[in-house]
């Protein structure tokens, strides 16, 4: 199979929340160790680190046992190279395709990382018609095969931890995680309103369909 193309990026925070220490002892890691990965973006004070090699180089200095599939799916959707907003967009169509249609999900993420992108706007495109209409009229994009490329490993996961928890489990841990996160970003629907707005979206969804 073709390697993963995992770009995700993560900060000197989330590098101590992998390991379970302070930001400070991965001030002092970076320092004293000449293989500390290095920085692939970011800024000079706040600089961002390859998810993959930071992982790499915890296990090969016996920091780090596993990642626990919740922190390490949601550092893939913090790290997105689109940004969370982009990413938590493709990982909700991705787990509505997973709970409205499972044998689908299984023939598009039973091949290569590059083959799964492309077959997922197809499959996605449909699963999202049935429950937000058609493409011109609805409000929900389903994303490109390019843009889908760099999203896969984080869809994998997710469909992991949706395994355990549920899909519709699995969208509200993601997207509590990223309003937690960044409070000023987001203004919340009221539950009323909220409520509303789900119904109307849950009128189009296809018959036999439990919503939940």
């Amino acid at each position: 199979m073709t390697p993963r193309n995992d770009t995700t990026e993560v900060t000197a925070a989330g590098i101590a929340r992998l390991a379970g220490v302070g930001r400070a002892a991965v001030s002092n890691w970076r320092r004293r160790h000449g293989d500390f990965p290095k920085p692939v973006g970011g800024t000079e004070t706040s600089p961002s680190f390859a998810l993959s090699q930071v992982e790499h180089w915890l296990r090969a200095q016996g920091k780090l046992v596993e990642v626990p599939l919740r922190e390490r799916v949601w550092q893939q959707l913090a790290g997105h190279p689109a940004g969370p907003v982009a990413a938590l967009l493709h990982t909700g169509c991705a787990l509505l395709l997973l709970r409205d249609r499972p044998t689908d999900w299984l023939a598009v993420s039973a091949v290569s990382d590059e083959r799964m992108a492309q077959l997922l706007p197809d499959a996605l495109d449909e699963t999202v018609a049935m429950r937000f209409g058609v493409r011109r009229r609805r409000a929900v994009r389903v994303p490109t095969a390019a843009e889908l490329l760099p999203t896969v490993p984080l869809l994998r996961g997710a469909a992991e931890l949706a395994s355990e928890l549920g899909a519709m489990q699995t969208y509200e841990f993601l997207l509590g995680r990223q309003t937690d996160a960044n409070p000023r970003q987001y203004t919340l629907t009221p539950a009323g309103p909220a409520e509303l707005m789900a119904r109307i979206a849950g009128s189009t969804a296809p018959a036999g369909s439990s919503g939940s």
